[in-house]
């Protein structure tokens, strides 16, 4: 596979199974939704990878869940990516595989810039819950370092990350505090824990880090909030821009988990959120300071 898009493949309704990489067998496919305006020659990209507890995964649901922003930034001049991944019920695939495929879906986008007309050193990324967690390794990871099963080398570089009940560390010694889901099946070659600090996003936090927006709901009983708290303040102490936005009572997917109290802020308000965050953002590179 050469990487190449066809251009009638630049057509909204055929662009939705554009195959990014073929891994042991499995096509991986992409969904690319052009710009609704083109406000730029090259569009900024807004990447979002679905969750699921990286052992299963639908691009369609991401799509979905993030249909807010997604809509808003495409009128703003965006370009919108959704894709899939390898899964830890396939056979032979754990965390290094699942990180690698996210970010050959970058690279492919990259290698296929100029066909697509959209800027991939202008990248923005978004997830929900093992989907944070991947685009947060898109974001702050070295790109040479997670290339299981790759063949493209093309650059690219993310300017946003916007995660949403991202699981942010998976050291053993730690995660009591974060999570509260069985991470054995992805991090099931793990030697010494090595692999799970490889894969935690707090592990590749410095001061060129991109800005961040992180949100998480304080009823989550999956992904602890103090996931996005912890990250958080790493962030600050290296001073990087970034936003906690932590929805009140709300659950891991900001819905409602107490029968009186609504979640504030709401998952529609957080879209709007991410939104505006990203288009701050995306065209300037502010570090910030310690106070």
């Amino acid at each position: 596979m050469d990487g190449d898009i066809p251009m009638e493949a630049k057509n909204e309704l055929s662009a939705s199974g554009l195959i990014y990489k073929e891994a042991e067998g499995r096509r991986l496919s992409l969904i690319f939704l052009p710009p609704l305006n083109k406000l730029y020659d090259r569009a900024p990209v807004y990447l979002i990878i679905p969750g699921g507890g990286w052992h299963e995964e639908s691009k369609e649901s991401m799509l979905e869940f993030s249909a807010a922003s997604v809509m808003s930034l495409r009128k703003k001049g965006f370009a919108a990516v959704s894709i899939d991944y390898r899964v830890s019920s396939e056979s032979g695939v754990g965390i290094e595989e699942i990180i690698s495929d996210c970010f050959d879906a970058a690279r492919y986008l990259s290698h296929n810039r100029e066909k697509l007309e959209i800027d991939t050193f202008r990248i923005a990324v978004s997830g929900h819950s093992a989907g944070g967690h991947l685009a947060l390794m898109l974001a702050y990871a070295p790109q040479d370092i997670f290339r299981k099963g790759s063949v493209l080398t093309d650059r690219f570089k993310v300017i946003v990350a916007a995660p949403l009940s991202a699981p942010t560390i998976l050291y053993d010694k730690d995660m009591e505090q974060t999570l509260n889901i069985d991470t054995g099946h992805v991090l099931k070659n793990e030697k010494n824990g090595y692999l799970s600090v490889k894969a935690s996003p707090y592990t590749y936090v410095t001061s060129e880090s991109p800005a961040t927006i992180l949100c998480a709901g304080t009823s989550d009983r999956l992904v602890f909030s103090n996931s996005s708290e912890l990250l958080y303040k790493k962030l600050s102490d290296y001073g990087v821009k970034c936003r906690l936005v932590l929805s009140k009572c709300g659950g891991h997917c900001f819905e409602q988990m107490h029968e009186s109290i609504k979640p504030d802020p709401s998952h529609e308000d957080i879209q709007k959120l991410i939104s505006d965050f990203i288009i701050e953002n995306i065209y300037k590179e502010v570090r910030y300071g310690k106070d």
